[in-house]
């Protein structure tokens, strides 16, 4: 009989944010969701590294500085070591997308990349989305400091 997470075992210790665990309970709850109700998902995944100076009172202040920048309805989550994920529900296109990641990007007081993956135009299931939002973050790092770029564009 395997142990039942504890409610910890949900949340970075260091940010007090969700972490991938709660992330992917919440985005497959957005995608069933969002099929029941014919709307769109969004995962935009935020990079720091690579910027230089990543310490854990950064981390803490991006995460703080993230957390503004959506919706109450909207997850901010850990997603690795200087990395965050937005999770949007119910967005009806690419504008509301762009209008959080020029958000996140001036609220962030240092350089990041961010990649967005749309759901169902990009991907059907949430590791696709995933991977295509990790695709689309690597591009926008390609092309400089704080950018963003739509997965395919």
């Amino acid at each position: 009989m395997s142990a039942q997470p504890l409610p910890s075992d949900y949340h970075d210790a260091l940010t007090g944010l969700p972490n991938r665990r709660l992330l992917d309970d919440r985005l497959g709850q957005a995608l069933h969701l969002a099929r029941r109700r014919d709307c769109g998902v969004a995962l935009l995944l935020v990079d720091l590294s690579g910027f230089g100076g990543i310490d854990d009172a950064v981390l803490r202040t991006a995460a703080r500085q993230l957390a503004t920048c959506v919706r109450k309805a909207d997850t901010v989550a850990r997603w690795g070591a200087a990395e965050f994920a937005l999770l949007l529900t119910d967005v009806e296109g690419e504008a509301e997308c762009r209008l959080v990641a020029e958000r996140a990007l001036g609220a962030l007081e240092r350089d990041a990349s961010i990649g967005i993956s749309l759901y169902p135009a990009d991907a059907g299931d949430a590791d696709a989305l995933a991977r295509n939002a990790d695709a689309a973050r690597t591009r926008a790092r390609q092309l400089g400091r704080r950018e963003y770029r739509f997965y395919g564009a």
